[in-house]
């Protein structure tokens, strides 16, 4: 193998038992003959050895963006090589921008066996969750998505050899050009109340606890804990970017037994010879040169005999000094799947150091192997194998893994000095280790003690209820259980928050739906969520009762926007004194909510000007990745972008959005113009939910643009703003500050309005301000892409799904949207209604009054090629009614439309005249997507799944930001 086909291995990182979370830990450890393990006596079959890793239920969950939920249902295993991944890359510190690929492997999860599925009450609630937390399928992906690596990320399952197959995996793919880096990772980690097992006749397991590798006496293996990882790159670019290089590998080869053996999971001599000679052949290696092997070496009966001549045949006769053979295993167990790459590990390390430590608990070699001919020996003490210093002289070692069912693995690796040279080597000093912050314990999602929690329940109240539909009686208790089928956590009282027990909007559409079912009374969306506790459903089901909603308390007035808002925007603005400086119309842009729909065509158009813009991101240059493959799948990438691109970590929902001071500080001196994008996009919340997200968020924005120098900023408002009593329907309305809010249950109108309220403080105070009101955002007419969760598209589906339509909508005044394709949203932020650099704000309603009828609609789906009948209202909701929510989530919601009283009734919009824009005016009513040819591409992009962007098909939500 030429210097072009060797992989350099840049990076590991270990986490073991007893606090071992270094090479240089598990080094001691080895070279002082020491093992994890804690042992108990051995009371007939039972054999009390633990050898627990304390903190693996430790997390990061905010460093990576997890939520304390999706935390919860994760396997640890999951969770620590996500840590350790991120660690290891850290800590190599080169190849950021290059294309990083992942190569997992896994113990099946002991959190699903023996925890989560205990509580079949989780399992139904949150299924898909724990799936995606616990299964191996799943943990590339993750680790590749949460870090922003975009090479292959893949999975491997061959049972013990899977780490090993994995690396071999990995290093095909550098070769191949796939990827310049690759993340190896494999964790074994078992339940944490498990302190030892079961000796069984003919069973693997020690009957005395201890693993005794090659030795007389050896009786089974020991199950162990652990994670490792490995950084690889190809060597020619590890020379060329510095890195302290550990080992190399000269080449590795995968093969299967097939049949050539007595059972499925016994070994085989015969596999075992040909995956070594080809890994001796790939790696263009005389079996003589090699001075060390690392065997899979379990302490077994049968396995050890077997790899022994296995290995005695493949490399024969050894050079003058001998060839060592050792095995991990006796210090840190078996473990698992992860078992290949922590015998990597160590040789890696006795290569660097030049020494064989002891072989642990081999004082008496086994009997079934001939060593007389020195071709295999075993270190009782450490052995320094003295060679090295040279490329004369390399030092040669092999690893072997054994997977139960005949996958071999075997790679072939050479001391780093003697690739390039001694002195080089010295000077590649390793980089200090970058450790993980922010760690946490976070438990399942379930009681620490199963057991103890059924058998003392909370007490609920059971106070009975009595509906006004047939007399049906319900209690307390069937609606705490009711509200607690569509939440991640149980709900235990009245008064718990249905949110904050894990439960979201499409749960809320599937909740009032089984309470009109089961009581016969309706509550609203919008009720429920401004009080969602069982209280709230008990005051309705009371209220109905009692006789109907004339019982009902009566609504609050809605308090004088002007005195409520005004008041608690000046005292959160009152510490803000803006600088003296005015910064420069052009330059340096800081965009938040560039990773959301309408952030993405923003984003790309500023960068497409020439401009260099920051982008405010939780996880900030981790997700460089995953943000120029969404620009890519946009169409809005080019690779002349790079340069101009930066992302920081930082969170608008935090004080100083989330910025150290000195980030904060460096980037204001730096920024000229603010563009605020980022929103959370959900049109069922209460404002209270959505109230820091969205409105409070403002403050931390406006004290950064007048940080330092003056800046200008653009915030990106919305439609929904108008959605109170204040504006009627078909209204005319005239830019300019809002005379009403909308009220607390339109969370999202009210807290876009209430941000409104921050920016026109923020012009008071000197700042250029443009708020600048958008409708319906599309994609851009090329792609056609859309957000397929937006009830504009959920409502569409449900027609392609019946073939129906209401017969109300061959009415051509009823309205359904305004909207504009995202480019244009973007050049009205950039030209139209850039800030002009003078002190105040201007208000833009950049929305067309050209508008989409229902009978628009409908021509644009015949157009698009659909051809829908009309059906009566009420028969066509009953319809949809019966179809399944995941596929369209209003159809959670035709049970309750159908019983409107303005059923069928014509829908009017408002109208916005711009005249004191009328540049925007001909942009929005030009480029207004609203005509059944502009709506016929959409619909087409709709109908065959392609170009969808944001939420999915079941979520009411938006993903605009």
């Amino acid at each position: 193998m030429n210097i072009d086909e060797r992989i350099a291995v840049v990076g590991m990182h270990v986490k073991l038992p007893n606090g071992i979370d270094t090479t240089q830990k598990m080094w001691q450890l080895l070279m002082e003959g020491g093992d994890v393990f804690t042992r108990g006596p051995v009371a007939g079959s039972r054999v009390p050895i633990t050898s627990h890793i304390e903190d693996a239920h430790w997390f990061a969950a905010e460093r990576f963006g997890i939520s304390a939920f999706e935390a919860e249902l994760m396997d640890p295993q999951h969770r620590l090589l996500l840590e350790m991944s991120w660690e290891c890359l850290e800590t190599a510190g080169s190849g950021a921008d290059t294309v990083t690929g992942v190569f997992t492997s896994c113990s099946p999860s002991a959190l699903l066996e023996d925890v989560l599925l205990n509580r079949p009450d989780t399992w139904a609630r949150s299924y898909s969750q724990i799936i995606e937390g616990t299964h191996g399928d799943y943990l590339a992906t993750r680790i590749a998505y949460r870090l922003g690596l975009t090479g292959p990320a893949l999975h491997i399952g061959t049972g013990c050899s899977s780490a090993l197959v994995a690396l071999n995996q990995a290093v095909q793919s550098l070769n191949a050009f796939q990827c310049d880096r690759a993340l190896v990772a494999s964790a074994s980690i078992h339940a944490p109340k498990e302190t030892g097992y079961e000796v069984r006749e003919g069973g693997i397991y020690s009957a005395d606890g201890y693993c005794r590798p090659f030795s007389q006496d050896a009786n089974g293996t020991v199950p162990g804990n652990g994670a490792s990882v490995v950084l690889l790159k190809r060597l020619e670019d590890a020379l060329a970017d510095g890195d302290h290089i550990h080992t190399v590998v000269l080449g590795s080869a995968v093969n299967n037994d097939g049949n050539r053996k007595v059972g499925f999971t016994a070994p085989s001599v015969e596999g075992q010879v040909d995956c070594i000679t080809t890994a001796l052949d790939v790696a263009e290696v005389e079996p003589s040169q090699v001075r060390y092997i690392e065997a899979h070496g379990t302490g077994t009966r049968v396995g050890d005999p077997i790899e022994l001549r296995a290995l005695a045949k493949a490399y024969g006769p050894a050079a003058p000094g001998g060839r060592y053979l050792g095995s991990v295993k006796a210090n840190i167990g078996h473990c698992d799947v992860a078992a290949g790459l922590f015998g990597l590990v160590k040789t890696a390390m006795i290569l660097e150091y030049g020494t064989v430590p002891p072989q642990l608990y081999a004082d008496t070699p086994t009997t079934s192997h001939d060593w007389s001919d020195d071709a295999l020996r075993i270190a009782g003490r450490p052995v320094g194998l003295g060679a090295g210093a040279s490329q004369d002289t390399p030092l040669v070692a092999g690893v072997s893994s054994l997977g139960v069912g005949g996958t071999n693995a075997h790679v072939l690796l050479q001391d780093a000095a003697g690739v390039i040279g001694a002195d080089e080597a010295r000077h590649r000093e390793p980089r200090p280790l970058v450790r993980v912050t922010g760690r946490k314990p976070h438990g399942p999602a379930v009681p620490a003690d199963v057991e103890e929690a059924a058998a003392a329940p909370a007490a609920r109240p059971a106070a009975a209820l009595v509906t006004v539909a047939d007399s049906v009686t319900v209690t307390d208790e069937d609606l705490l259980e009711l509200l607690s089928r569509h939440t991640v956590e149980p709900v235990g009282s009245l008064d718990d928050d249905f949110f904050a027990h894990g439960g979201d909007s499409l749960g809320v559409i599937y909740l009032l739906d089984e309470v009109q079912e089961l009581c016969g009374v309706q509550v609203s969306v919008m009720e429920f969520t401004e009080n969602p506790t069982v209280a709230c459903l008990r005051e309705h089901l009371q209220v109905a009762a009692a006789g109907g909603p004339d019982h009902a308390a009566p609504a609050k007035a809605e308090a004088d926007p002007d005195a409520t808002v005004a008041a608690e925007v000046a005292a959160r603005l009152a510490h803000i004194v803006p600088a003296a400086d005015q910064a420069g119309p052009t330059g340096q842009v800081l965009l938040t909510g560039g990773s959301g729909f309408v952030g993405t065509y923003i984003l790309a158009d500023l960068l497409a000007r020439g401009l260099r813009v920051v982008c405010l991101l939780r996880g900030g240059e981790e997700r460089r990745g995953e943000l120029i493959v969404c620009l890519r799948e946009f169409g809005l990438w080019s690779d002349g972008y790079e340069g101009r691109l930066e992302l920081a970590a930082g969170d608008i929902t935090e004080p100083g959005l989330g910025l150290a001071r000195a980030a904060f500080d460096d980037l204001a001196s730096r920024t000229e113009w603010v563009v605020h994008s980022a929103a959370a996009v959900n049109h069922v919340y209460p404002y209270a939910r959505l109230a820091q997200a969205n409105a409070h968020s403002a403050v931390g924005v406006i004290d950064f643009a007048a940080a330092t120098r003056r800046k200008s900023v653009t915030f990106l408002s919305t439609s929904a703003v108008f959605e109170s009593a204040a504006y009627p329907p078909g209204v005319e309305i005239e830019s300019g500050p809002l005379s009403a809010l909308p009220p607390e249950s339109n969370g999202y109108g009210r807290s876009k309005a209430f941000a409104e309220a921050y920016f026109e403080r923020a012009g008071e105070l000197g700042l250029s301000v443009t708020i600048l009101r958008i409708p319906n955002v599309f994609g851009d007419r090329t792609s056609h892409r859309i957000n397929r969760g937006d009830a504009i598209w959920s409502w569409t589906s449900t027609i392609l799904a019946t073939g129906r339509y209401p017969a109300s909508f061959d009415s051509a005044a009823d309205e359904l949207f305004q909207a504009l394709p995202g480019d244009v949203v973007a050049r009205l932020v950039a030209e139209e209604t850039r800030p002009s650099g003078r002190p105040g704000c201007r208000i833009v309603n950049a929305i067309p009054n050209l508008v989409c009828s229902s009978r628009g609609m409908i021509a644009g789906l015949r157009a698009a090629g659909h051809h829908p009948e009309p059906l009566a209202d009420r028969e066509w909701y009953a319809q949809v009614g019966r179809l399944d929510v995941r596929d369209v989530w209003v159809a959670a919601l035709a049970g309750q439309l159908a019983e409107r009283q303005d059923l069928g009734e014509p829908q009017r919009l408002h109208r916005f005249p711009l005249h004191d824009d009328p540049a925007v005016a001909e942009v929005v009513n030009a480029q207004a997507v609203w005509s059944p040819k502009d709506l016929a591409g959409y619909l087409g992009v709709l109908s065959d799944g392609a170009n969808t962007a944001g939420g999915s098909a079941t979520d009411p939500r938006s993903a605009e930001g």
